[in-house]
């Protein structure tokens, strides 16, 4: 990469030496090996000699790229008399109006590729892809969107008609030519999502321990409670036994990698590689929180761990001092909402169930998804994720909305619904017949207040209408839906003569 730094050789210390190679151009090679963690749940202390059998993981580049690893090589200087290391602040207070991110061609998204790889041991060249989010930062709003795309999506080989999961494509890549396998899987990521990609980046095992045990710890509301009694032990041999209760909690970087890698559970749905892929954005988002939020990206002691620990364990891509100052003046302009994040997993339950499927995707037993409309046919696909982008939080409350004819008539209501299903058709909305005949205007409402804030939003204003609370003449709740809409009749309003 490109960066101004005036460096005083004889004054380097170890620690700035460390700090120093964070910012030296990556060659293209595999992640550095991990070597080992301690562990903070029962089970056997880490022995294991090889350590290519460690799998890899990747969560923050949201973190490394557009947060605190960045923001420090504006705050590095603070701390040069300490270690010998230093920036030149002209280059970063210049008083011309700071840079941006590299956007895509709308000029709106600023996109970026997150990978986890999984090297098998006893000397194995595999290098299958555990982990694959698809992130976007919108400059408008300041909100990002993730989508984790699952390892058993079969796409197509590179200039031919057969079609693999897409976790083996770095290690396809990889063998096609050295370092080629991260810039394969983002061509294939781009043209499954229907997005250019400006960033990757890609973070070992022991990197991501040592990130969030940097940042101290992350703030976990564990959803269900659940126990898997096949997670790997410490040592990849054999099996340990993995807990975790439902409830508020702080993991350390140990337990939430355990948090985030488990998938065997046969409780409350956590088994799936979808809830696994959940977990992982939820703690995405709480070291979002953990070290941008709360403030603490300006402790240059925490800025300095962290780059210390990403310098040994973190392939990315370039990212010159114009890239530094555009993240700083992202992370300075935030406003109060801003900054929130939208999780979505690629599974066949997403868009109303009319993207993705899992039947009759192969003509093997082996389990996998992909698109509805088949093999390497990704436009509904594409329009889903650039409605995602356009309206995340709409998306992500996934509201159930039941409409209804109370006045209008049941055709022109049913006419009404296919509008809706048009501006909105990877939403749950259904006709549900005539309920009134007799009612005036448009009503929407929810029944849980605040649940569905954006969608009532949203809705409320597709349709025009500002009656968003529940008729006296209902006294149910329905057929149990998230949102109700009454389609009465047009409210006539009379004209008043004024020449009398």
């Amino acid at each position: 990469m490109t960066i101004s730094i005036d460096l005083d050789e004889k004054q380097v210390k170890d620690v700035g030496k460390k700090s120093r190679s964070f910012f030296k151009k990556k060659p293209k090679e595999q992640p550095s090996p991990s070597k080992g963690n301690k562990a903070t749940m029962k089970g056997p202390k880490n022995t294991k000699k090889n350590p290519k059998g460690r799998k890899i993981l990747i969560y923050s580049l949201l973190i490394l790229l557009l947060g605190g690893l960045i923001y420090g090589g504006y705050r590095i200087y603070k701390v040069t008399k300490d270690i010998g290391f230093r920036l030149n602040p002209s280059d970063l207070v210049a008083k011309e109006a700071l840079p941006e991110l590299k956007k895509d061609s709308t000029g709106k998204y600023t996109n970026a590729l997150l990978v986890g790889i999984d090297t098998r041991g006893n000397g194995s060249s595999l290098l299958n892809t555990d982990s694959i989010i698809f992130a976007s930062f919108n400059h408008d709003t300041k909100d990002i969107t993730l989508i984790s795309i699952p390892r058993d999506f079969y796409v197509s080989l590179p200039d031919e008609f057969w079609f693999k999961k897409i976790n083996s494509f770095y290690s396809y890549g990889e063998g096609l030519k050295e370092g080629g396998g991260l810039s394969l899987l983002q061509t294939k990521v781009e043209e499954l999502v229907g997005e250019e990609i400006q960033y990757y980046a890609m973070i070992d095992l022991k990197g991501f321990v040592d990130l969030i045990d940097s940042s101290g710890g992350v703030y976990i509301n564990v959803e269900n409670s659940f126990t898997d009694y096949m997670y790997p032990a410490d040592n990849n041999v054999g099996y340990q036994i993995v807990s975790f209760t439902a409830g508020p909690q702080t993991m350390d970087g140990d337990i939430a990698l355990k948090y985030a890698r488990s998938r065997h559970s046969m409780d409350n749905g956590e088994g799936s590689d979808f809830a696994r892929a959940r977990r992982q954005q939820k703690i995405l988002e709480a070291l979002k929180k953990e070290v941008l939020d709360s403030g603490n990206y300006t402790n240059p002691q925490l800025v300095l761990d962290l780059m210390n620990n990403a310098s040994n364990n973190l392939t990315i891509s370039e990212f010159t001092i114009d890239d530094i100052k555009a993240v700083i003046n992202i992370q300075e302009n935030l406003k109060e909402g801003e900054g929130e994040i939208s999780p979505f997993v690629l599974d066949p339950n997403i868009g109303n169930n009319r993207i993705v499927t899992s039947k009759n995707v192969t003509t093997t037993n082996a389990y996998a998804i992909g698109p509805v409309l088949g093999l390497g046919e990704y436009e509904d696909i594409h329009d889903f994720v650039d409605k995602v982008l356009e309206a995340p939080s709409l998306h992500e409350e996934d509201a159930s909305i039941y409409i209804y004819d109370t006045g209008l008539g049941y055709q022109n209501t049913y006419t009404k619904t296919q509008e809706f299903l048009e501006e909105y058709p990877y939403s749950n909305i259904r006709f549900m017949g005539s309920l009134f005949y007799d009612k005036e205007g448009v009503v929407i409402y929810e029944h849980e207040s605040g649940l569905k804030t954006s969608t009532i939003n949203q809705l409320a204003t597709f349709l025009d209408t500002t009656n968003l609370t529940q008729p006296e003449y209902i006294t149910t709740n329905l057929n149990g839906e998230d949102i109700s809409i009454f389609f009465g009749k047009e409210i006539v309003v009379e004209e008043v003569n004024t020449d009398e």
